[in-house]
Parts: C-alpha cells; sequence; structure tokens
C-alpha cells in the first residue's frame, strides 16, 4: 500500500475519534430534584402515619458524592466505590445514633434526557413497589439525605438517585445522650445478636 495514502488513512482515523469528555459529560441537574425526593418521602411517610424526616446537610453531601461517583464512572451499587454507605457517613464524619438504610436509584433514557421530574418520579415509584427500599423509606429515621447527578455516557443520559436514612434522635447538640431510649429496629424479627 501506498505510504502517504496508509499516512492519509490514519490522520483521518485518528481525527474521527471522538474525545472522551464528548463521550461522558455531566449536565446539571437543578436543586429542585432533590427537594422533590425529599417532599415526596415526606408525603409517602405521612400516607403510613410517620412523621416526617429533616434533611441532614452532611448527609446528603455524602450522598451526592456517591451519585456524582456512581454517575460519572458508569457504575451500579450500594458498594461500587469499594466502602458501604456507614463507611462513607463515617469517612465524611457525619454524627449519627443509627444507620437506617440506603436507597439508591439509575434511571436512563437514549438520544432525549428525562426531565428531573420523570426521573425523580421514577425513583421513588421504584423505592415504594421494592420491599427492601420501601422498608427503609418508612424506617425510624429521623433525617434523610439525598443526592442527585446527572451524567450522560455515548447515546445516553443517566440520573442516579441516592437517599440515606439516619436516627438522630440520640443525639443532642451534636454529642450522644447517655440516657437515651433504646431506638427501635426497623426489622423486629431480625435474630439479635450480643
Amino acid at each position: 500500500m501506498n505510504r502517504n495514502l496508509l499516512t492519509l488513512m490514519l490522520g483521518v482515523a485518528s481525527a474521527l475519534q471522538v474525545p472522551s469528555s464528548a463521550v461522558a459529560q455531566q449536565f446539571v441537574v437543578p436543586a429542585s430534584a432533590k427537594a422533590e425526593i425529599i417532599d415526596a418521602t415526606n408525603a409517602y411517610r405521612k400516607t403510613k402515619g410517620l412523621p416526617p424526616l429533616r434533611e441532614s446537610e452532611s448527609a446528603s453531601r455524602v450522598a451526592e458524592a456517591y451519585a456524582h461517583y456512581l454517575a460519572e464512572a458508569n457504575k451500579t451499587g450500594h458498594g461500587a466505590d469499594g466502602r458501604d454507605p456507614v463507611q462513607r457517613l463515617h469517612a465524611a464524619n457525619v454524627k449519627f445514633c443509627k444507620f437506617r438504610g440506603e436507597n439508591w436509584h439509575e434511571s436512563w433514557t437514549r438520544r432525549d434526557k428525562a426531565s428531573p421530574d420523570t426521573a425523580m418520579a421514577s425513583a421513588m415509584r421504584f423505592w415504594k413497589k421494592s420491599s427492601g427500599h420501601e422498608r427503609a423509606l418508612r424506617s425510624a429515621s429521623t433525617d434523610i439525605g439525598v443526592g442527585v447527578a446527572g451524567w450522560k455516557h455515548g447515546d445516553q443520559w443517566y440520573y442516579h438517585e441516592i437517599q440515606i436514612f439516619i436516627d438522630n434522635a440520640c443525639l443532642k447538640g451534636g454529642e450522644a445522650v447517655a440516657n437515651a431510649p433504646p431506638i427501635p429496629d426497623r426489622n423486629p424479627e431480625r435474630t439479635q445478636t450480643p
């Protein structure tokens, strides 16, 4: 093959390669998406006769960071970064009495990005229908942390939503209360270990 033709073909092939930053890129998810999840969670809890949850800013920062990690890395699951939710909370120095659960959801669309409202509604529908996730929605939590992130990978638009449920009933001014009453377990049928 002619050396000039080969050089030209290699040059054209490299020019046609899409830079990696164009293949995966973050897109803005409005702050209202996080508020929508908190509001929908509290509305659901109200239908079950449960008190509303307060937003824990520190737990929300952890949830947000994990949602961004999952979205950017295009990974899934509760331990995709090699840590569990409690380890992430401890690493961020989040104070809490009891960890009650983490809900995680991913939704994606091809070509056209779903609206944040559609994605958040999809997450809530999934969590309500999944027994383990629904149990976290009804847990004996006092606080919730929420994080939402969006990334485009190729022609797919991904939303990752994270909820962290914690109980801070034993804390007063950031310190554990010595004589705090025992916190009821969200799963009382669980076998207790000494």
